[in-house]
């Protein structure tokens, strides 16, 4: 549209309005006076045309979008068949109706509890060979080469251990963030790692959780029946080494696969909804 054009357009009272300087259009359409469906007309074109049908005679505008809108759009986005889909705004719990359990996996207790007790096992080993090994007068030094070996293999196991740990708080917290959970995932985690303030931090992380958790399950029609977490429990993970921490991973992670297989169950509005990428899959 030229600057230098001028332009009649037909109101709704059906009157014939004009000539309007191409420069004053955009005030008249912001006004009101023209909209997409006025009939316009200006020297040179062979009929009157909708406004709408003008190359730069109606400003474009970004559309609006209302809150349920955004929610059907979070289930387009998260569809399997739309992988490449713009994310949009997450879902936000509602109390009283369906809770929108985040797409997180299940937390397999069997290797933890596995990796803790045999890594643990065979550190014990590994220290008790290396002891012995070195009592003994005049042994050659690559007699300690299987204790230190055993002892690599037994911190492994430990370490596998800590990693499911650390998963089952984040995955825990992430679970909790739409129902209004204090604490992100990531800070839960991230700030473990904090010299000296860490074994403050995980005190915190833990004895909020129970109430956080017990709270919010409690409000959606979904999660009524999830099981509770205990803070008596999490008061034993900090104080007793080994026993404390399987009683402890025993209940979270019962209580994290339940809500998976909730939002995995036929009929859940969330079942399409794949889980998020990257990380470790423990099933």
């Amino acid at each position: 549209m030229s600057q230098k054009q001028e332009w009649l357009y037909i109101d709704q009272a059906g009157q014939q309005v004009g000539p309007i300087a191409a420069d004053q259009i955009h005030a008249y359409v912001n006004a009101g006076h023209i909209t997409a469906e006025s009939q316009v007309w200006t020297e040179g074109m062979e009929a009157w045309l909708p406004a709408n049908q003008i190359d730069g005679f109606i400003p474009q505008q970004t559309p609006q979008i209302n809150l349920g809108t955004q929610s059907a759009l979070t289930s387009v986005a998260a569809s399997p068949t739309n992988p490449y889909a713009a994310p949009v705004a997450a879902a936000t719990a509602q109390e009283g109706g369906e809770y929108p359990i985040p797409a997180v996996n299940k937390i397999n207790i069997r290797l933890y509890i596995s990796c803790l007790l045999v890594g643990i096992g065979l550190i014990i080993v590994g220290t008790i060979l290396i002891g012995s090994s070195a009592a003994r007068a005049g042994e050659e030094s690559g007699s300690i080469a299987l204790p230190i070996i055993i002892m690599v293999i037994g911190y492994i196991g430990v370490l596998v251990s800590s990693i499911i740990q650390l998963m089952a708080i984040y995955r825990a917290w992430a679970i909790l963030k739409p129902g209004g959970g204090t604490l992100s995932p990531g800070m839960a985690v991230g700030l473990l790692f904090i010299p000296f303030f860490g074994p403050i931090w995980i005190i915190i992380v833990l004895c909020k959780l129970p109430d956080q958790w017990n709270s919010i399950m409690s409000k959606y029609t979904n999660t009524t029946a999830a099981p509770r977490l205990s803070l008596g429990i999490a008061l034993c993970a900090i104080l007793i080494p080994v026993i404390g921490y399987i009683l402890w991973m025993q209940q979270v992670a019962k209580a994290i696969n339940f809500l998976v297989s909730a939002r995995l169950m036929p009929g859940s509005q969330q079942q399409q909804q794949p889980a998020s990428p990257g990380g470790i899959v423990l099933h």
